[in-house]
């Protein structure tokens, strides 16, 4: 199960309405911002009646834990269309809200429907203009969005290409693991040719590792699944090094390079990225190996 972080899930499930909106209705969908004036207790809205409200909460729960925590934040939300029903009023427009979809990370009890429906009628009571006599509460996770999904994993999006360095991010990286940087050029005196020859792998490695972990944090909130996916490749790659990499007076910069090659295509099959995303987070991991030591090459022969 992914574990979700602060707005992850909220941006997550704006980019599954989107894609199913552009698709079944497009113009329908309103997203709500909450940086200014803060926040109505709305994430979306439909023009034909539907509003939307995401919530994660921090895990690990308990089934009983996390029902407590999705029963209260879904009361503390409706409870703002009352507190606020004038700024709600004004936001709506003419819209009459049908239902209120409270998407969530995990639903495992009856006992939030029963809820819902219990709050849904308080609402009703109210008689908010905006609220229709017939007005209910869906509950819903992730997976009433599998095709979104899919298609959202299975297309690159201009949110997970590569992130580039920004000014001073590499001199500072640098002073801070001075360390790490010198475990990796002494691993490569190994397998390199000349100093200079080194210094450029060096430099490449360093610029592919800082990119690939700013794009690895950018896929973390755009797609958490692919996000998962990466890493479970990535640990799995790094627990096999030493029998299918073991040290050796063979080794060559063509030698880390494969090492590069094999995780790239397994992150293209299991994560459905593109070559180039691949080849940018393999690298950045064979980067990390050389740091923290998973990854070693023998002393060449005289």
């Amino acid at each position: 199960m992914t574990s979700w972080q602060g707005l992850d899930f909220q941006k997550y499930c704006m980019m599954l309405l989107q894609k199913r909106y552009s698709v079944v209705s497009p113009h329908n969908l309103q997203i709500v911002p909450d940086a200014h004036q803060g926040d109505l207790g709305l994430e979306a809205f439909t023009h034909d009646g539907h509003a939307y409200q995401c919530y994660a909460a921090q895990e690990p729960l308990s089934v009983k834990d996390c029902y407590e925590k999705q029963r209260n934040k879904l009361t503390r939300d409706l409870n703002k269309l009352k507190k606020k029903s004038v700024d709600i009023t004004a936001l709506l427009g003419n819209v009459t809200l049908e239902k209120y979809v409270f998407m969530v990370h995990r639903h495992d009890s009856k006992s939030l429907i029963t809820h819902a429906n219990e709050k849904a009628a308080e609402v009703v009571s109210w008689g908010l203009p905006f609220i229709s006599n017939g007005f209910s509460i869906v509950i819903e996770t992730l997976d009433s969005y599998a095709a979104e999904q899919h298609t959202i994993h299975a297309v690159p999006s201009p949110l997970i290409e590569a992130v580039p360095l920004v000014d001073g991010e590499r001199d500072a990286w640098t002073a801070e693991n001075a360390t790490l940087l010198d475990t990796a050029i002494k691993k490569l005196d190994r397998i390199t040719s000349s100093a200079g020859t080194r210094d450029s792998v060096v430099d490449a490695l360093l610029t592919q590792y800082l990119e690939g972990d700013n794009s690895l944090e950018r896929l973390k909130s755009t797609s958490p699944d692919a996000y998962q996916a990466v890493l479970r490749s990535k640990s799995h790659k790094e627990t096999l090094l030493v029998l299918e990499h073991p040290p050796s007076a063979i080794d060559t910069q063509a030698t880390l390079s494969k090492i590069a090659d094999e995780l790239a295509e397994d992150l293209r099959e299991v994560a459905n990225l593109d070559k180039a995303m691949a080849q940018k987070l393999a690298w950045a991991a064979a980067a990390d190996w050389l740091m923290r030591c998973p990854l070693d090459f023998g002393v060449h022969s005289e």
